[in-house]
C-alpha cells in the first residue's frame, strides 16, 4: 500500500523494538524504505528528506546528484551546522522562524537538533517564544504548515475532511491514522487569550515536545485547529487574517460542532488519544467532562498544569518535612488552570483521609472579584466547591464592593502555599510577599502565569522580599538568582514534565481513557524526581536537561497504572506494558532510502 510515494518501513526515523530496552544512546537504525519520489520532489518531503546525509548510492538512484553539494555528511555534522546558524540569530522570533523552516524541510533533523540543544531550543519552539509567533500568525503565514484546520462551515463533512488530512500526516504505510490528536480552538492561548487560527502553533510546539521528551513518533501525531471563529477584534478587522472572520460559535452551535468533531475522530481515528489544549474557561472543563469517557482524552491546561503544580508542592513539602493536609493554600486566578490545580489538590487531600469539606477548607481561591465566598455574585460552577462560608471570613475586611482582596487573604489566613494562575503581572508585590513571610517561615510560591511578562512575581523580587526563605518554581523560564554568594537555579513548572510521558504512555498501551489514577501516578513519579524533595534549598522543579529521563519515569508509572485499572487495550501485565513503551519509542535517525 502506497503512502506519500513510499512503500515499506516508516518514512525516516525509527521506532525501537522490545529488544532495545537499553539502546537509547545507540539505537539500531530503522528498517530501509522505498519511495517513488525523485529529485526535488523528494527533497521537498520533510518526512523523507535527509539533505546532505543522502549517500552516494541514494543520490544516484533517487536523482539527487545535481541537487546536493558534494560532501556526504552525518546527521551530527548537520546538527552542528544548524547550531551555528541558530546561534548566530539574535532575535527569538528569527530563531523560531528558522526552526519552523527546518521542521518543514527535514523532520528528522529538526527533532535531532532539538534533542541535542534542549535548553536553548525548547523555549523557542515552545513557551515563551511560541506566544509571539501565535500573535503574529496573520503576518507570518506563507504556505501550508503542518496541521489541520477544521471549520464550522465544514461541520457536515468533518469525517471526510479529517480522512484527507490523515494521509499526508500519517506514519506507517497501510495505517496512516494518527495515534494522537492535539486539538485547540485557541480561545485561551497561554495568557494572551483568543488568537484565532494562530493557535495551530501551540499544537505544533507541544507535539515537538512530545517527541523530544517521550519519543512519540511525530508522523503519527496530528495538530488540529478547530476554527469556530474569533472574538478578537484585531483579527476580525485584519484583512490578512486567514481564518474564519466571524464571531465565535457559542452555546448549542458550538456544542453541535464539537459533537460532529468527536464523531469524526471516532470514525476516522478510532482509539486515538485527544489532547485538548488552550480552550477558554467557559468550555475547557465542559468539553473534557463531556467527551473524556467517549474517547481517551485529557486537557493539559486543567490536568497537566495541575499535575506539575501538585508535584512541585508535594516535593517542596517533603523536603520541608511537612504534610499536605496541614497546609493553607491560596490560588490566585480561578480560570481553567487555577480550578484544575484546586481539583487536583482536593483529590490528593481526600486520598490522605480528609472528607470533601475538610479538603475544600484548605483551598482558598481568588478570582477577579476577590476571594470566592458566599454572597459574592458571579463565578462559574468550577469554583463553587471552594466558596467560603460566611463564618470563615466574618471578620475579614472588605472593599466598597464587598470583595476580599489578595492582600487581605494573605494577612488574615497566613497561607503556606501561594499559587498564581491569574496572568496579572506583579500581583505578588512586596507587601503581599512580606505578609506571606510573616505568617510562614518557608512558604511555597508558584507564579505560574506565562508568558514571562505576565508572571505574578519574578524570582529576583521574591528572593529579596522573602529574604531567600520562599521556595519557588515559575511558569516561564527565569535566570538563576544569587543567594548567599552562589547562584540558585529557578525551577520551571513546565507542563513538559507531565503531558509527554502521560500522553505517550496512554498511546503506547492503547489506554481506553486517561483516568485520574493515571494522572496521580504521573504526579508521584515527577515529585520523586524533583531535587527539592531531598533538599528544600534545591530547585523546586527538575531542570530541562533531565526532561527525557523524567518523561521515561512518568510514562512507566502511567502505563502501569493503566494496566492496574484494566484500561490498557494492548497490555494485561506490567511486562507487556513496558514492552509497549519500548516498541513505541521513536528516535530521530535516518533510514536508508531506496528507489521504487
Amino acid at each position: 500500500m502506497r503512502a506519500n510515494g513510499c512503500l515499506g518501513a516508516a518514512s525516516g526515523g525509527g521506532r525501537m523494538g522490545a529488544s532495545d530496552c537499553d539502546a537509547v544512546v545507540a539505537p539500531r537504525p530503522p528498517a530501509p524504505l522505498a519511495t517513488t519520489l525523485r529529485g526535488a520532489e523528494l527533497l521537498n518531503n520533510p518526512q523523507l528528506n535527509k539533505g546532505t546525509a543522502f549517500s552516494r548510492q541514494e543520490r544516484r538512484a533517487l536523482e539527487l546528484e545535481a541537487l546536493l553539494p558534494w560532501q556526504v555528511e552525518t546527521i551530527e555534522q548537520q546538527v552542528e551546522r544548524c547550531w551555528q546558524a541558530f546561534d548566530a540569530l539574535a532575535s527569538p522570533m528569527d530563531r523560531y522562524t528558522y526552526m519552523q523552516t527546518l521542521r518543514e524541510r527535514n523532520l528528522i533533523l529538526f527533532h535531532r537538533f532539538l534533542a541535542e540543544h534542549i535548553e536553548a531550543v525548547m523555549p523557542i519552539v515552545y513557551t515563551p517564544t511560541v506566544g509571539q509567533a501565535i500573535q503574529g500568525f496573520s503576518q507570518s503565514y506563507r504556505s501550508p504548515s503542518m496541521g489541520v484546520y477544521l471549520t464550522a462551515d465544514q461541520q457536515d463533512r468533518l469525517g471526510a475532511i479529517l480522512r484527507q488530512a490523515c494521509t499526508p500526516m500519517g506514519g506507517q504505510p497501510g495505517d496512516n491514522r494518527p495515534d494522537l490528536l492535539l486539538v485547540t480552538d485557541a480561545q485561551g492561548i497561554l495568557g494572551i487569550g483568543d488568537q484565532g487560527i494562530g493557535g495551530i502553533h501551540i499544537c505544533q510546539g507541544k507535539l515537538a515536545v512530545y517527541t523530544l521528551c517521550a519519543g512519540l513518533d511525530p508522523r503519527r501525531a496530528l495538530p488540529v485547529m478547530l476554527d469556530v471563529g474569533t472574538d478578537n477584534p484585531d483579527l476580525l478587522e485584519d484583512p490578512t487574517y486567514p481564518g474564519l472572520r466571524q464571531p465565535r460559535l457559542e452555546g448549542a452551535a458550538y456544542d453541535a460542532f464539537m459533537e460532529a468533531f468527536i464523531q469524526a475522530v471516532r470514525e476516522v481515528c478510532p482509539g486515538a488519544l485527544v489532547h485538548w489544549e488552550d480552550f477558554g474557561a467557559g468550555n475547557a472543563r465542559r468539553v473534557l467532562e463531556t467527551f473524556r469517557e467517549r474517547l481517551p482524552s485529557f486537557n493539559d491546561d486543567i490536568q497537566g498544569t495541575s499535575g506539575v503544580a501538585a508535584a512541585a508542592i508535594l516535593a517542596g513539602l517533603k523536603g520541608l518535612g511537612q504534610l499536605l493536609e496541614d497546609q493553607r493554600i491560596v490560588i490566585f486566578g480561578a480560570g481553567s488552570a487555577g480550578c484544575g490545580i484546586a481539583d487536583r489538590l482536593m483529590r490528593l487531600l481526600q486520598a490522605r483521609g480528609l472528607d470533601a469539606q475538610q479538603a475544600a477548607d484548605r483551598l482558598w481561591m481568588i478570582d477577579r472579584q476577590g476571594l470566592v465566598h458566599a454572597g459574592l455574585e458571579g463565578g462559574h460552577g468550577a469554583v463553587q466547591p471552594y466558596c467560603k462560608r460566611p463564618e470563615q471570613v466574618a471578620d475579614w475586611p472588605r472593599d466598597r464592593q464587598g470583595q476580599i482582596g489578595l492582600q487581605t487573604v494573605v494577612e488574615c489566613l497566613a497561607p503556606t502555599v501561594l499559587i498564581g494562575t491569574s496572568t496579572c503581572a506583579g500581583a505578588f508585590d512586596q507587601a503581599v510577599i512580606e505578609a506571606l513571610c510573616r505568617g510562614c517561615q518557608r512558604p511555597i510560591v508558584l507564579p505560574l502565569s506565562n508568558p514571562t511578562p505576565l508572571a505574578e512575581v519574578t524570582p529576583e523580587n521574591l528572593r529579596r522580599w522573602s529574604g531567600g526563605r520562599a521556595l519557588v518554581a515559575t511558569g516561564s523560564p527565569f535566570a538563576a538568582v544569587e543567594m548567599d554568594g552562589r547562584l540558585r537555579e529557578i525551577g520551571q513548572c513546565n507542563n513538559c514534565f507531565v503531558f509527554p510521558g502521560l500522553g505517550f504512555a496512554a498511546v503506547a498501551v492503547g489506554a481506553s481513557q486517561v483516568s485520574e489514577a493515571m494522572i496521580d501516578a504521573c504526579i508521584g513519579a515527577l515529585a520523586d524526581a524533583i531535587p527539592a524533595a531531598h533538599d528544600p534549598d534545591a530547585p523546586l522543579m527538575v531542570g530541562l536537561d533531565q526532561v527525557q529521563q523524567v518523561s521515561t519515569g512518568v510514562a512507566k508509572a502511567v502505563a502501569l497504572a493503566a494496566v492496574a485499572e484494566g484500561l490498557a487495550r494492548r497490555a494485561t501485565t506490567e511486562a507487556e506494558a513496558l514492552q509497549c513503551l519500548q516498541a513505541a519509542t521513536w528516535r530521530p535517525i535516518y533510514a536508508e532510502i531506496t528507489a521504487l
